[in-house]
């Protein structure tokens, strides 16, 4: 049986594990024949999974409540990283002084914008600040963040830290980042694993295996980070060069080896995205879509 797994959004180095285990034969040892598939759009993935066209997709947590379906069954979140919005620190006391900002992001609508200023919101509320929703412009971009911060936006949203984290190092860009830890909410910066919850009921053996196949991978990885970084440079058909290095080397210590579907962990997620009203999915509903 050939399992199909659609990625979120472009190959990048948070697929690693699905790349490890296809080359190092670490599937084929668990006997999955395996095809991963990147999707023309960042929901295509859940909805052929909704209908069973695939059998496994990886996406946030955040889509797993915004784009909740009963068919959703979550196999447990096997990355995380720090999130948030990417403030330039030359940038920082134009809110302070009331005056506005823009930022940049590369998905830009009614639910992203009211994520991203609630994060700014609460990390100037840490400093007495009240930010009005009127000071912040969302420009809708490409995904470069540096980029067009170093054209003149004040700020980007929807950063990750293992890249453009990483890529503000290299650049020694001088920047603030507001994320969980900082503007203080509960971090949905993740990739879960989800699957056609009436395969997994009919095909539960194959799905054990094939998750079994993902957390040696990560293993794998993990221990041999270089060896793992040259699977992924061959398989994109991409060349090294230190900024690439650093981001993988970051994305590698995101992996959890020993995730599981656990409800009790994506549970504040969902409790955060209801108090600032972007959900009002049930709790009972949602515990529907985890196996513990």
């Amino acid at each position: 049986m050939k399992l199909h797994l659609a990625i979120e959004w472009f190959l990048n180095p948070d697929h690693l594990p699905f790349i490890v285990a296809q080359r190092k034969g670490i599937f084929e040892k668990y006997g999955v024949e395996f095809s991963l598939i990147e999707p023309d759009e960042h929901y295509d993935g859940l909805e052929e999974l909704k209908k069973g066209s695939i059998e496994f997709a990886t996406n946030e947590p955040l889509h797993l409540i915004e784009q909740f379906d009963e068919n959703f069954l979550s196999l447990g979140i096997f990355f995380e990283t720090k999130r948030g919005v990417l403030l330039k620190a030359s940038s920082y006391d134009k809110l302070k002084n009331g005056e506005s900002i823009t930022v940049t992001t590369p998905v830009s609508n009614e639910t992203t914008n009211a994520i991203g200023f609630e994060i700014i919101r609460r990390f100037y509320a840490k400093e007495g600040v009240d930010v009005k929703p009127s000071k912040v412009t969302f420009v809708p971009n490409g995904f470069e963040h540096l980029k067009y911060m170093n054209e003149g936006a004040d700020a980007g949203w929807l950063y990750f830290y293992n890249f453009e984290g990483i890529e503000a190092q290299h650049e020694e860009m001088e920047v603030l980042y507001l994320d969980a830890n900082t503007a203080g909410f509960s971090n949905f910066s993740a990739l879960d694993i989800f699957v056609n919850k009436s395969f997994y009921q009919n095909n539960t053996s194959v799905c054990e295996a094939f998750i079994t196949a993902v957390k040696e991978a990560i293993c794998f990885i993990q221990k041999n980070p270089d060896d793992a970084m040259n699977e992924y440079y061959t398989y994109t058909d991409t060349q090294s060069s230190p900024l690439m290095d650093d981001i993988l080397r970051a994305t590698i210590e995101c992996f959890n080896p020993t995730f599981t579907s656990s409800y009790a962990q994506e549970l504040p997620i969902l409790e955060f995205f209801k108090e600032i009203g972007i959900t009002t999915l049930d709790t009972q509903r949602f515990k529907t879509a985890f196996l513990g």
